[in-house]
């Protein structure tokens, strides 16, 4: 028969696992490093998406309108709006409608489109004749904007290169550019 033998103080070996707080301390250390080198082009990529989401929606409100103006034979308008159902004196960014006729709210028009409000931009228009943009049943714009300029800018004042804006020739046609000087308006 075996008997088994131990010495004063020894303890039987046991397989640890897992992480010792140094380890630990160099992985954090490392995400840290990492994440301060990616939240910057993190929100520069955000900025980016954001403006090419507003250019791409505004430019589409604005075939929409033209489109719907030429199928319903009746004026359409796009213009600002707060509440998506009454055209405001607001900014572009707060949200946008489509809807039928020329005139400021009346209670007959059709809302045909809202849009949502936009964050980490802002949607600029040349002058206050340019607050509504209406087509008329021929699919020409309304002498109001045409020839217009729109600028959607970042709010980040380091984004300025990012400035992209919508021209409107006198005969409706939309050109997209980029803008050389940031944001001019």
């Amino acid at each position: 028969m075996a008997i088994a033998h131990f010495s004063v103080g020894s303890r039987p070996r046991v397989n640890q696992f897992g992480f010792t707080l140094i380890e630990l301390m160099v992985v954090v250390a490392l995400v840290a490093i990492l994440a301060t080198l990616a939240i910057p082009s993190w929100t520069q990529m955000r900025t980016r998406n954001a403006i090419r989401t507003a250019v791409n929606d505004f430019n589409a409100s604005l075939q929409f309108a033209r489109s719907e103006a030429v199928r319903i034979n009746t004026p359409v308008t796009l213009c600002p709006s707060d509440d998506g159902v009454n055209c405001t004196e607001t900014e572009f960014q707060n949200g946008w409608i489509v809807r039928t006729g020329p005139r400021t709210n009346d209670a007959a028009q059709l809302i045909l489109q809202d849009t949502l409000p936009r964050t980490l931009i802002r949607i600029d228009a040349t002058s206050a004749a340019t607050r509504r943009f209406t087509y008329l049943p021929n699919g020409l714009p309304a002498s109001n904007f045409a020839g217009a300029t729109v600028e959607v800018c970042p709010t980040n004042a380091g984004f300025d290169y990012m400035v992209r804006e919508l021209v409107i020739n006198r005969t409706g046609r939309i050109t997209l550019k980029t803008s050389d000087d940031g944001c001019s308006i």
